[in-house]
């Protein structure tokens, strides 16, 4: 028995040992004091509940690591991606993010740091490859797509022409439609675990599927990893 519980029994037995007489204050009866003392403890105890509860959930989101999936699509194909972080020209990297040592294209990261950070956006992805994006132009480090910068142009791509832009998939999520974003690419939001992002440089009308590590994403997910 809690503390409080103790505390309204003690008062309920004395409501039973005293007579009529020992029942009346001043002003009136001992009952009312009751029920107003039982309804303030009993108040205490869900806000006591309720707190408890919500700095488990904090706690328990502050400990939450994401999966993601990120690939490269340029004119007609998925481009090679590492499984470290280059570094180019970052002095280092900041937490938050990191690439899965053996899976290309997997990305774990903290919802709870980035967020803080302000930086669950696609930038914090970008930034492990040292990837530079535009709205129009893409220009990647010397050991990914041979440190090439495309441009969107009618020539690009054999001249078929390209465009830029970023497909996401919410796998997990009650939507998992695809969404295109074409501006402010790198501003592209990292919301849910599982989620599915192409980098796409490609002729006007293209349409991607997920990156190729959207199934070991799948796997992670759901063995909860």
């Amino acid at each position: 028995m809690t503390s409080s519980a103790k505390k309204i029994a003690r008062l309920a037995e004395k409501s039973k040992t005293r007579g009529s007489r020992g029942l009346r204050l001043r002003g009136g009866s001992l009952f009312p004091t009751v029920i107003i003392v039982v309804l303030a403890l009993g108040a205490a105890l869900i806000a006591y509940s309720r707190q408890t509860l919500e700095d488990r959930t904090a706690a328990d989101i502050t400990n939450d690591t994401y999966h993601l999936s990120f690939g490269v699509y340029v004119c007609d194909n998925w481009i090679t991606l590492p499984d470290s972080a280059v570094l180019g020209d970052l002095a280092e990297l900041q937490e938050g993010a990191t690439l899965v040592s053996g899976k290309p294209g997997v990305v774990e990261w903290q919802p709870q740091v980035l967020s803080g950070q302000r930086r669950a956006r696609l930038s914090a992805v970008l930034d492990l490859y040292s990837i530079k994006l535009t709205n129009d132009s893409v220009t990647f480090p010397a050991s990914i797509n041979d440190g090439a910068t495309l441009t969107e142009s009618t020539d690009a791509c054999d001249g078929k022409g390209a465009t830029l832009f970023v497909d996401t998939w919410d796998v997990e999520g009650t939507d998992p439609s695809r969404k295109t974003s074409i501006a402010n690419l790198d501003s592209v939001r990292l919301s849910n675990d599982g989620l599915a992002v192409a980098l796409v440089f490609a002729p006007d009308g293209t349409e991607v599927d997920q990156p190729p590590a959207a199934s070991e994403v799948a796997l992670l997910v759901n063995s909860g990893k």
